[in-house]
């Protein structure tokens, strides 16, 4: 679903008009709604990308990766997986100075144009309008608020049934230190 798709709905779903005029309205606010659906469902389902680098030293700085890093998840090097160190500056520490491809956690690209098609899953897409419904009604009377609760227990139940920690299989692995 484009953006534009995304608040038109929303907009039916709040019984106002989907006009030009109507849409020129709301489409800030609407819009923001939408990026912070983006970016609470982006954490809840672990949204990862994948990108070569080519480490300096050793090095790969996690500032010239395409997006924002949240969490180095996994690092691979000569074909296979190897283990690495994030510090707090930015940096991973690679054991060779190979091309090396790295999985990692990120937020995905704003929606800011009503052609912009999210870069969640395709499934996700629907939670964004019922976020933006109970956002949007909760600013509203005393009668429209309590409307609210409903549209935002519907997001936070279908968010619940999104897989978590896709991605991150060894986050949780015990493995020994002292294999070779």
């Amino acid at each position: 679903m484009t953006l534009n798709d995304i608040l038109v709905s929303a907009l039916a779903q709040l019984d106002r008009g989907h006009d030009a005029q109507t849409m020129e309205v709301y489409r800030d606010r609407l819009m923001d709604y939408a990026n912070d659906a983006q970016s609470d469902i982006a954490r809840a389902i672990c949204f990862t990308r994948k990108e070569t680098v080519t480490p300096s030293n050793g090095l790969v700085d996690l500032g010239t990766l395409s997006y924002d890093c949240i969490k180095v998840v996994k690092a691979e090097q000569l074909g296979r997986e190897v283990r690495f160190i994030q510090s707090q500056t930015g940096l991973i520490a690679l054991p060779y100075n190979e091309r090396a491809t790295i999985t990692y956690r990120c937020e995905p690209k704003r929606l800011l144009s009503p052609t912009d098609v999210s870069e969640l899953p395709a499934h996700t897409h629907g939670l964004m309008t019922l976020y933006i419904v109970g956002r949007e009604r909760m600013a509203g009377d005393q009668s429209t608020q309590s409307g609210a609760n409903i549209y935002l227990s519907m997001y936070e139940a279908a968010k619940a049934r999104l897989r978590p920690h896709v991605g991150e299989s060894r986050a949780y692995e015990i493995t020994n230190r002292w294999e070779a």
